[in-house]
């Protein structure tokens, strides 16, 4: 499996994958526009998902992340996003954003102590907050074995801890493939630390919009969480 830094230049097949694309619509779907409005982008990673927020009309994008892989390829497109080299805290140091997002991020916090202080850093940073997670409620049957042509599968590989099932994500591309290891934490989990965190309410997003084959509408990959 590879890490971050190794797999930079190819983490935004994911984003191109049928199974991205139907996470897009349905966080586009989500968002709306965001003129007037200011966006902290947390693990931005290449800043793919930054870029939609500019482009969705935002005066203001901040991506934040803490591989200097990603951020340097982040920079590397032009724009006016501002990228930093840093975690939540980090952003939270230019001010409060009408908006915290939050891609594929809590996954990798490996403890609930972890989870808890990346939850509060969102907190302090926004009172609005989207986050993309694994799927909690999926069946890991059908996860490990959907169809390659979605772009990704994922695989326990690991006993549940305290909430989090531990897996290995495969991601397919025409031409190859990488795996990095993640972590699925349980719903409950997750909405009981958002209210810790100051979060009021908590509601989970429907995954419909885009027409994707019934396997994949059914069971999606991602579950989109928002908070406020």
């Amino acid at each position: 499996m590879e890490t971050y830094a190794t797999l930079a230049g190819r983490y935004d097949q994911w984003n191109l994958s049928v199974a991205g694309q139907f996470q897009q619509d349905v966080v586009l779907a989500e968002v709306g526009g965001l003129a007037g409005r200011t966006v902290l982008d947390v693990g931005c990673g290449t800043g793919f998902y930054s870029r939609l927020w500019a482009a969705q009309g935002a005066d203001r994008v901040v991506g934040v992340d803490l591989s200097a892989e990603m951020i340097a390829i982040a920079k590397s497109v032009p724009g006016e996003i501002e990228y930093l080299l840093g975690d939540a805290t980090r952003g939270a140091q230019d001010g409060r954003f009408d908006l915290v997002t939050a891609m594929w991020l809590v996954n990798h916090a490996e403890t609930r102590a972890d989870l808890d202080a990346m939850l509060k850093g969102f907190a302090v940073a926004g009172d609005d907050l989207l986050l993309v997670t694994a799927n909690a409620d999926a069946d890991w049957n059908v996860l490990s074995t959907q169809d390659r042509r979605f772009g990704v599968q994922q695989h326990p590989n690991g006993p549940a801890v305290d909430g989090r099932q531990p897996y290995e994500a495969t991601i397919f591309y025409d031409g190859g493939s990488f795996s990095f290891q993640s972590g699925s934490w349980a719903t409950d989990v997750l909405i009981e630390g958002l209210h810790a965190a100051g979060y009021d309410t908590v509601r989970r997003i429907a995954a419909t919009g885009r027409d994707v084959p019934t396997e994949l509408a059914d069971r999606p990959p991602f579950m989109i969480l928002r908070a406020s």
